[in-house]
């Protein structure tokens, strides 16, 4: 194989990245792109169809294990090579039971890095995989996960908000939560951040928008989530069409683990892409009368456009102390299985003053633990259950049997 193969490199240190590139360049090998982790380098992988992958595997390890397990199995012709400044043996195995074909190591002698790649991708069974022209398999972008409810009040932007922020504690992945309210776009006083560019002043910008220029307008949260906050004036709205809206779901899917959006407390055409453009919707409700009327005509319309009910989960959110309804009698009404349940808490109107999600502020209490299991179970993850967090496993169970 030519010194000139393409050869993608993924690594969350930009510093390291940057020397790895030009250690390439200067082997007159053709960089395809440069990433971090995740479902940025699935989605990158998938573009630039790299000869190669360069992983760099550093603490914590199990994210990058991870990323080199989903680009073998997407990517299974093409040799994947792990670089680290760590040298035990166990660092070595994991890496070749995650799937690395080579193993090298830092600080890297001259030639080394040109040698391993040279060499994995002279094997025979690699060439005679190349050769046949085998295609590499579609690369799902992160899980997109809509939060809406059809009345105010409900606790829609606090589900929103603290998912997001209990999907990075619990998997450690990227999360950006994009907050497309527009009505009220509370996300960014729910976390806390200063607002200087917002997803309305993206989406003017949507002809341009790739993951660069999306990473610029994404406020880091110290939650380790994105956030992409709404305008504080409604009139921003106005002129944002779909298609802008649209373009900014996929490249947020592209880059990040996970996307939560969080939507208005109406239905409009913005609302109807992210709903669209979800692989799982969140259906919220109160358990008030009006917030079940709502419930019931957002259903109905669903049904009658054909939307896939098999993604809509309903969601209740006892938020207040006192409910005019049964459970029991939600169900019957709506004719829907409940998909989770989080309890009444007072912990959340106070972390609210805090400028703090719940599951920050108060990890133990009771809603935090619901929201948290919530997140592990969208994610396949698995939480140890704490003593308090009752609301948490039934919603896991009930989940299970939805």
């Amino acid at each position: 194989m030519a010194e000139n193969a393409r050869v993608l490199i993924v690594d969350e240190d930009a510093e390291s990245r940057g020397d790895v590139q030009r250690r390439l360049v200067k082997s007159q090998f053709a960089v395809a792109g440069a990433c971090g982790y995740g479902a940025q380098a699935l989605s990158l992988a998938s573009e630039v169809a790299p000869q190669a992958v360069l992983v760099g595997l550093e603490e914590p390890m199990a994210r990058s294990l991870q990323t080199i397990e989903a680009l073998c199995g997407v990517l299974s012709y093409v040799p994947l090579i792990a670089y680290s400044s760590r040298t035990d043996a166990e660092s070595v195995r994991r890496a070749m039971l995650a799937g690395a074909r080579d193993y090298v190591t830092k600080p890297f002698k001259p030639g080394q890095l040109a040698h391993s790649i040279l060499a994995a991708l002279e094997q025979p069974e690699r060439r005679q995989a190349r050769e046949g022209g085998q295609p590499a398999r579609p690369i799902a972008s992160g899980m997109v996960i809509t939060v809406y409810g059809a009345k105010g009040g409900i606790g829609k932007t606090t589900i929103a908000a603290n998912l997001a922020t209990a999907l990075a504690q619990v998997t450690g992945g990227s999360v950006a939560l994009a907050d497309m309210d527009t009505q009220f776009g509370d996300v960014a006083i729910m976390m806390d951040i200063p607002v200087e560019r917002t997803i309305v002043d993206l989406a003017r910008r949507a002809d341009e928008v790739d993951r660069e220029l999306v990473r610029d307008y994404l406020v880091p949260h110290w939650s380790h989530v994105g956030v992409l906050p709404a305008p504080f004036e409604p009139s921003g709205w106005r002129e944002i069409k779909p298609p802008q809206m649209e373009k900014i779901i996929a490249v947020l899917a592209q880059t990040h683990d996970f996307v939560v959006l969080d939507t208005a407390a109406t239905f409009n055409d913005l609302v109807a892409v992210a709903l669209d453009k979800a692989n799982i919707v969140l259906l919220v409700t109160s358990m008030d009368i009006s917030s079940i009327k709502n419930t019931v005509v957002v259903l109905k319309l669903l049904a009658s456009s054909s939307f896939p009910q098999e993604k809509v989960k309903l969601t209740i959110n006892h938020a207040s102390a006192t409910n005019t309804l049964k459970e029991e009698d939600i169900k019957s009404v709506l004719n829907q299985e409940i998909f989770w349940r989080i309890p009444y808490d007072e912990g959340v109107g106070a972390s609210l003053q805090l400028g703090k999600p719940v599951v920050v502020a108060r990890p133990g209490s009771p809603a935090s633990q619901s929201i948290l299991d919530l997140a592990a179970f969208l994610s396949g993850k698995e939480r140890t259950l704490q003593p308090n967090g009752r609301g948490g496993w039934i919603g896991r169970l009930l989940a299970r049997r939805a």
